[in-house]
């Protein structure tokens, strides 16, 4: 903090912020046309039309939220640093015109994240779960044959479910990476003392994909068996 509040210029590296700049954009364009599309699935994974739809709707997600998180932190570095440029230096009208540049990139990245209206994300989900719930409360829990098809199917649906977060998250992450983190690097040390570039959301999917597999191979099987014994 110290060291970001003894700085004396709006930019580290005025003579290279223009280009540093011009390479983020291409870069987030870039990614924002190839970086959720052609899926590469498991062989295991059927059928392909379907798995490659869900994979490239989770990396869509994690595309998508990455590029209005970029947009929207290059924004306001740039509103902050152009507020702090003396008048009548050559940082200041750099600084403006590119916060406007900026702004038109949170407008062309307003996109939905998982690119399905919410209406058709909820007729699909609805539906399907209370279907499941209809099954799991026809079935005597108390039969042992009863509780390891429970078992088995809700371990196998669970794993699968999993695997497709993963398998999206990892393909979202390599992505941004290939495509942003050198560009995006370079521009924040050309700006300087501003932290570090934004970060995707991949990690908090892979978490998720990870407590969804330790729930179907251990924690759901248990309880059942609890509640057979008992």
């Amino acid at each position: 903090m110290l060291e970001e509040l003894a700085r004396k210029a709006p930019l580290a590296k005025p003579d290279e912020f223009a280009a540093a700049h011009r390479r983020a954009v291409a870069s987030l364009e870039t990614l924002g046309r190839h970086g959720y599309r052609s899926a590469v699935l498991p062989r295991w994974l059927k059928p392909r039309f379907f798995g490659r739809f869900v994979v490239e709707l989770v990396a869509r997600y994690v595309v998508v939220s990455y590029l209005r998180r970029a947009a929207t932190e290059m924004r306001n570095i740039y509103w902050l640093r152009a507020i702090q440029a003396p008048p009548g230096t050559t940082e200041r009208p750099v600084l403006r015109r590119s916060r406007i540049e900026a702004d038109a990139l949170m407008v062309i990245f307003r996109r939905r994240e998982l690119g399905l209206p919410s209406f058709v994300v909820g007729g699909i989900l609805v539906p399907v779960v209370l279907t499941l719930l209809r099954l799991v409360r026809g079935l005597s829990l108390g039969s042992w044959w009863a509780s390891t098809i429970v078992s088995v199917v809700g371990a196998l649906v669970v794993l699968v479910i999993s695997a497709v977060i993963l398998r999206g998250a990892a393909m979202a992450s390599r992505r941004i990476r290939l495509a942003t983190r050198a560009p995006l690097e370079a521009l924040w040390e050309a700006i300087g003392s501003c932290g570090h570039p934004p970060h995707d959301q991949s990690r908090k999917f892979a978490v998720v994909a990870i407590v969804l597999t330790t729930l179907a191979w251990f924690v759901f099987p248990a309880v059942i068996a609890i509640a057979v014994l008992t």
